[in-house]
């Protein structure tokens, strides 16, 4: 994606994020109306909405402690005003049904304390869900998930193989939360670990500062660490973060097929947004399972969930994939449903297996409503 087109776009989002926040403002303010609260609301409520604007820019250009505590704030910021907005559409639909209806009293609605109540309770709402999620976001959940791959044949052999994905390490998800990953990955004494993309956020810069790569070193796998980039590796500085991880013993896949220890065999293609943002396309799935041993079950990561029919009609064993974080802030989870064919858990199509994680880290907000973060655990029947 050329200069011009992600600062058009940047401009765009700017312009529609200041307009809905302009509306919510204004329903606050008018709550706090005759309260004499108003400016400090004002000051309050702007100075929340620019932190994300302002965090945005300072992860880009100056990637220290004081980005990264912008950024923060304003991240968090992201998933309250969400909440407020979904709560006052709410009550935008509840004064649709009273005008149709007048089922409510009026004098209930002529309180003149209403206003005030309904901004305390609001607010207090959306900040409760968003503390709450927080603290969800910060305890993933392990999963296990047991997989008969031996294609019919009289085995033991199996193979315990852990999949993660969407981390997003840079100014938000730092050193601490990639070590705790390291830690849980090495209490399961896995056979291979597997990266299903978006490892960094978007910007390397901060991973590389805080030498986060290092804690990679530490991981214990009998056949190592592979991983692919996903969407956010494009979407900033592909290059420079695989080949920083890549000098940390994570192995990277660009639309490539290897066999490991002649027990399995491992494809992982680049994400189907790479032409946006380098303007050179990825290899076909037919190209990259060219040399395919039929013999051996086929594991392939790619980071989005999509082209399931393609991986079907390739007999691909199972196909982990990310992206969708189920959704990230609820209800937002029934709109990835609606995008993806599979947009969270196992599922079956043909002789093909797919996973789509819900991602370990966040994107944007650090909060997590309605689903928890996790760490999946596939033990490979092979």
């Amino acid at each position: 994606m050329k200069s011009y087109q992600m600062l058009l776009f940047f401009l765009i989002v700017i312009a529609i994020y200041t307009g809905v926040n302009w509306f919510v403002f204004n329903r606050g303010s008018h709550a706090l109306s005759e309260t004499g609260y108003q400016p400090l609301f004002a000051w309050i409520y702007w100075l929340l909405a620019g932190s994300f604007v302002a965090g945005m820019v300072l992860e880009r250009t100056n990637p220290g402690s004081f980005a990264s505590a912008v950024s923060f704030v304003g991240s968090f910021w992201l998933a309250i005003f969400f909440y407020l907005l979904m709560s006052l559409l709410v009550i935008d639909i509840v004064r649709l049904f009273q005008y149709l209806t007048h089922l409510i009293p009026q004098e209930f609605l002529q309180n003149p304390l209403l206003p005030r109540r309904l901004f305390v309770l609001v607010a207090g709402a959306a900040l409760f869900i968003s503390l709450a999620g927080y603290i969800n976001a910060r305890i993933p959940a392990i999963r296990d998930i047991s997989l008969d791959l031996s294609k019919g044949k009289d085995t033991t052999d199996s193979l315990k193989v852990v999949m993660v994905s969407d981390v997003h390490l840079g100014a938000i998800i730092g050193k601490k939360q990639a070590a705790g990953l390291v830690k849980r990955i090495n209490a399961q004494q896995p056979d291979l670990v597997l990266i299903a993309g978006d490892l960094v956020d978007h910007n390397p810069d901060p991973v590389i500062m805080e030498d986060m790569g290092s804690i990679f070193e530490t991981i214990q796998s009998t056949y190592g660490v592979y991983a692919i980039a996903g969407n956010h590796e494009f979407i900033g500085h592909a290059e420079k973060s695989i080949s920083y991880f890549e000098k940390h013993g994570v192995k990277y896949l660009r639309d490539t097929l290897i066999t490991i220890a002649d027990k399995i065999q491992l494809a992982g293609r680049d994400d189907k947004d790479k032409p946006r943002f380098t303007g050179e396309a990825r290899k076909s799935l037919q190209d990259i399972l060219l040399n395919r041993k039929a013999d051996l079950p086929l594991i392939l990561m790619d980071h989005q969930p999509v082209e399931y029919q393609q991986a079907a009609d390739a007999n691909v064993d199972l196909m982990l994939s990310g992206h969708t974080h189920k959704g990230q802030l609820w209800p937002l989870s029934y709109v990835t449903n609606a995008m993806f064919e599979n947009h969270y858990g196992l599922y079956q199509k043909a002789g093909s297996w797919f996973y789509t994680s819900s991602g370990y880290g966040s994107w944007g907000p650090p909060v997590r409503i309605g689903h928890r973060p996790e760490l999946v655990v596939f033990q490979l029947k092979h």
